[in-house]
């Protein structure tokens, strides 16, 4: 799986609640935001059947994640896990690009490409999804920042 979903994913496993998100009554659907910025995840999930379901993320003893885009095309993605009672905290980067809806994101070192649709973007919160087909099903996740 790709490198920010298994971050998502490790984050989720400190802990979490069930929540749930509306959307932005903005004319442009809430998409034209500047996605520049320090983003922390607050929520992440699946849609299934049609259904989003979110929980609230949750870093436990150690520090929050944060997902640094920067205006010269590259971002810096900030996680710490927790060992043994001790905080480990690893910083790995990348490039990005963002047309119209579409933002893309490729970790320094790997060939692969994670492509996500920009669901909301306010100059407070981005939503982002991304679909993917596994074994004939095909399978959407959600990842919800808010802008520090």
């Amino acid at each position: 799986m790709k490198k920010i979903t298994i971050l998502f994913l490790s984050v989720l496993t400190l802990g979490l609640s069930v929540a749930s998100c509306s959307s932005d009554d903005d004319n442009d659907g809430g998409t034209s935001g500047s996605i520049e910025g320090k983003w922390e995840p607050t929520h992440y999930g699946v849609i299934v059947n049609g259904k989003e379901s979110l929980e609230a993320v949750s870093s436990g003893s150690c520090s929050k994640p944060i997902l640094e885009i920067l205006s010269n095309g590259t971002f810096k993605d900030t996680y710490s896990e927790s060992y043994g009672g001790k905080c480990e905290t690893y910083t790995e980067t990348g490039t990005w690009t963002k047309k119209d809806n579409t933002f893309t994101v490729k970790y320094e070192g790997e060939t692969s490409v994670d492509t996500y649709e920009i669901v909301e973007l306010t100059g407070s919160k981005l939503k982002i999804k991304q679909t993917y087909t596994e074994e004939g099903q095909t399978y959407s996740e959600v990842n919800v920042f808010v802008k520090k």
